[in-house]
């Protein structure tokens, strides 16, 4: 590993999320698609997606709030399953049942608030889990995805990453 992989990595892993996702776009199209089927293969509650519950006005349930800034997701309501135990469904702001790999009940309000997240866009927590995914790779496997950014893309982000402390990028 030279130190190239190690002040490139550090100065990605230092992008906020948006710039890091923004950056991502830029990749050939089967490059982002590979890299996302492998970051966003399962569902998860990302890093700094914080959720909210509120009660839900009409049902026996939760409303289910992202945070900063507040946007409404959707609803968590307690059902019996046909086994008779109590399982959350979740239900996008549209009353659209969420399903993910054809699981559709959960038996934590955190997992189905999670699932209730993963599908709906304005939560950003794909974003995050793609920025904290892109952040985790060591620094070979990091500069190797880089390499496939435009030439003069890449240039730029060299010239960052190098730039003396404190000086203007």
């Amino acid at each position: 590993m030279s130190g190239h992989d190690d002040q490139l990595g550090h100065h990605i892993r230092r992008l906020g999320n948006h710039e890091l996702n923004e950056l991502l776009l830029q990749l050939p199209t089967p490059c982002f698609a590979g890299l996302v089927e492998v970051a966003l293969a399962r569902p998860v509650l990302p890093a700094g997606l914080v959720l909210r519950y509120e009660p839900a006005l009409g049902v026996d349930g939760w409303t289910v709030v992202a945070c900063a800034p507040s946007r409404q997701l959707g609803t968590l309501i307690r059902d019996p399953d046909p086994s008779g135990r109590l399982v959350w469904r979740a239900r996008t702001r549209t009353a659209a049942p969420v399903q993910i790999s054809g699981i559709a009940s959960w038996r934590r309000r955190g997992d189905a608030a999670a699932a209730l997240a993963w599908v709906t866009p304005v939560s950003g927590a794909r974003c995050l889990a793609l920025a904290a995914y892109v952040r985790a790779l060591p620094d070979s496997a990091l500069h190797q995805l880089l390499l496939a950014l435009p030439r003069e893309r890449f240039d730029r982000l060299l010239e960052a990453a190098y730039q003396p402390e404190g000086s203007a990028a």
